[in-house]
């Protein structure tokens, strides 16, 4: 009996750049929700971030449709478009960062933001390495 040798795990090719920015229920609009533009996979911002469970994200309207799938490697979670960002443009995406309405949300999205373009993924496939969870949860903030 052969058995056949595991399928090597997908590599990440990011296809796409821009800022990156981070958004929580506390400076959700309305804020302290998780309503989202586009409810589709979820009616309201979530998920665990995984390709069959990814976390909403929000970009300018237009630029990419409901229900795009990203993949971030700078936090190693997928993400899907769910929700409009008021403030972006072009190629910048607003990443959920959980349902906290704390202070702490606020400075883990700060911490998580860098200036510039960040690289990411359109239309990733399945296998990406993943770090399942909120970015930010029980008042501590994702650690690369």
């Amino acid at each position: 009996m052969t058995t056949e040798p595991p399928a090597p795990k997908a590599e990440a090719s990011p296809n796409a750049s821009g800022p990156i920015t981070f958004y929580a229920a506390a400076d959700n609009d309305p804020a302290g929700s998780r309503e989202i533009a586009f409810p589709g996979l979820h009616r309201e911002a979530g998920g665990t971030g995984t390709f069959a469970d990814p976390l909403t994200f929000a970009a300018a309207k237009g630029v990419f449709k409901p229900g795009t799938k990203v993949y971030v490697p700078d936090v190693q979670r997928y993400f899907i478009l769910e929700d409009s960002c008021a403030t972006c443009s072009g190629s910048h995406i607003d990443l959920w960062a959980g349902p906290a309405v704390d202070s702490g949300v606020i400075r883990c999205e700060e911490a998580l933001t860098r200036s510039g373009a960040r690289p990411y993924q359109v239309n990733p496939p399945a296998g990406l390495p993943v770090v399942a969870g909120d970015l930010y949860r029980g008042g501590k903030c994702y650690q690369a």
